[in-house]
């Protein structure tokens, strides 16, 4: 089983162009990030290595929260990472607030493939207290977008699930039902571009 990032989009448009040109709204689940003073190398931005962290961290946050995923050990199924990749187009740093953003990209029999977008920074006035809404658990893509849709993208990365049985780490002959059910939540939508409603929450 082998898993690998195209080169080039169905049209024959270079990936590393494609990537460099996503916006907010294409995406569906949002997650904003305060950056930590730890998070910053000698260089005095992001370290390589965070934004992997970032990367982790919302993926299984929306799986946790949506998709029914049982990280304590009395699941039979697990997922395991089988490759991952990112591409850099511009520096972040701490003290900054930044939002990353995700989309599932495909649903196998037993695999899924995730895409995450870092933009950022927001302004001090551009918090969530602002832009979500009263329930702070909600809010519209057309207001990230109104607010960092002429940021170009700091990084787009992403990696591949393949979920497994945990006993004998081969791979299940089908996704969990409540799995599969959160992960179609976000891929249809992301399929449909219907991104109105999507969910937002803070770390």
């Amino acid at each position: 089983m082998q898993f690998a990032v195209s080169r080039f989009d169905v049209s024959g448009t270079p990936m590393a162009q494609v990537l460099k040109n996503r916006k907010v709204e294409d995406y569906s689940y949002f997650v904003e990030y305060q950056t930590q003073w730890s998070d910053n190398d000698q260089y005095g931005h992001l370290n390589n290595s965070v934004y992997n962290h970032l990367i982790d961290t919302i993926i299984n946050k929306y799986l946790i929260e949506h998709a029914s995923l049982n990280v304590k050990g009395e699941s039979s199924t697990i997922g395991l990472v089988v490759e991952s990749h990112a591409a850099f187009f511009r520096s972040l740093s701490f003290p900054s607030r930044i939002l990353l953003a995700m989309k599932v990209v495909s649903i196998g029999r037993s695999s899924v493939r995730y895409e995450v977008g870092v933009f950022g920074p927001f302004r001090e006035e551009e918090s969530s207290s602002s832009l979500a809404t009263s329930s702070g658990t909600t809010s519209r893509a057309s207001q990230w977008k109104d607010h960092l849709s002429t940021q170009q993208v700091a990084m787009v990365g992403g990696f591949t699930h393949v979920f497994v049985d945990e006993r004998t780490r081969k791979p299940v002959k089908e996704l969990p039902s409540s799995l599969r059910i959160g992960l179609n939540a976000i891929y249809e939508e992301n399929e449909s571009s219907q991104k109105d409603t999507v969910t937002q929450s803070k770390l």
